[in-house]
């Protein structure tokens, strides 16, 4: 059986399915493009750090949502593009944003495709091991990464007709561009041949290669473009904070976007990115709660996990004892 050809998976969809959902993406963006007009400046820093986790979960569902990958990863490859920026942007400005989101998107692939032997619960654990080992990597060189007291960026990123981007505002609206990018992407991708040869792979991984689909190949791409999207979120968001350290790049923040991917059900486009706008602005609110927002975080997760293992987090309701499973369904 012949595999599937690549340079054939990533047609468009056709108009009809795009036009199909243009009324839900009018219905997301429009009032929080309106919103960004509205508030106040110093009331969208808060609001921005929203829209970064945001971009994280969609590129999580890039890979859980289509190819059933669970990854822990998405904080270091947003680490990655935020201190990959930093360190070019000096010396190449205009030329950061473009080649930032190439790098990471080849080393997400490359980590990706031999990673796919070690199967679904393990891969989990592999890519936990490079949220680890990047942290690592940044604590070990304070020379040029600033190590544990972080790195102060005292140079914005340019592009050729913008120019320096500067401002609250400005990034609310560029991070919010970058969500709509990566919607498109996703719905572009869904609809196309890699899509469903990616679907194929997370409900029947031996019958789509049965089907001639090759599974490590076609999850490095979904694999390789969230980490791509990741990357670039973190670039503009360390050019837009001043500063970076490996403590905001951790494991909580891969943990947090697999939080609200499973709360709204990998698969589904709009209801995880309404989670992370809702819950985290609601319980960033919640000062009262101090260090147990973590708690909350938790607890979320595992109420999502027990009641809906198997359809909100393929690969691993192994997690989740099958006892205790039959006995809540």
């Amino acid at each position: 059986m012949p595999e599937l050809d690549m340079t054939q998976t990533a047609r468009l969809p056709n108009p009809d399915a795009l036009s199909r959902e243009a009324a839900p993406a009018a219905a997301f963006f429009v009032p929080l493009a309106v919103l960004g007009l509205l508030l106040p400046s110093y009331s969208l820093l808060a609001v921005n750090q929203h829209l970064l986790l945001a971009v994280n979960v969609l590129a999580l569902n890039f890979c859980l949502g289509l190819g059933g990958q669970a990854s822990l990863a998405q904080g270091a490859f947003c680490g990655m593009g935020a201190y990959l920026s930093a360190l070019t942007v000096s010396a190449w400005p205009e030329g950061a944003a473009i080649l930032l989101p190439i790098i990471v998107a080849v080393t997400g692939a490359l980590i990706s495709y031999p990673m796919e032997a070690l199967g679904e619960g393990f891969l989990a654990m592999a890519t936990l091991g490079i949220s680890l080992i990047f942290t690592n990597v940044v604590h070990s060189l304070p020379e040029l990464t600033g190590g544990g007291e972080g790195m102060v960026l005292h140079e914005p990123i340019a592009l050729p007709i913008i120019g320096a981007l500067q401002g609250d505002r400005l990034h609310y609206f560029l991070l919010l561009a970058l969500l709509a990018v990566g919607v498109y992407l996703y719905v572009c991708m869904r609809g196309s041949r890699l899509g469903r040869a990616l679907m194929a792979c997370r409900e029947d991984s031996l019958a789509a290669a049965a089907c001639g689909v090759s599974r490590p190949r076609v999850r490095a791409m979904a694999f390789g473009l969230g980490a791509a999207l990741s990357a670039v979120a973190g670039a503009l968001y360390a050019h837009y904070a001043g500063f970076i350290s490996p403590n905001q790049f951790d494991l909580h923040l891969s943990l947090k976007a697999l939080l609200f991917l499973v709360i709204g059900g990998p698969g589904r486009l709009y209801p995880p990115l309404l989670a992370v706008l809702l819950l985290e602005t609601a319980l960033s609110e919640a000062q009262i709660l101090g260090e147990a927002r973590t708690l909350a975080h938790g607890l979320l997760l595992a109420a999502a996990l027990l009641f809906d293992p198997e359809r909100r987090l393929p690969g691993l309701e192994s997690l989740v004892p099958r006892t205790l499973r039959r006995r809540i369904s």
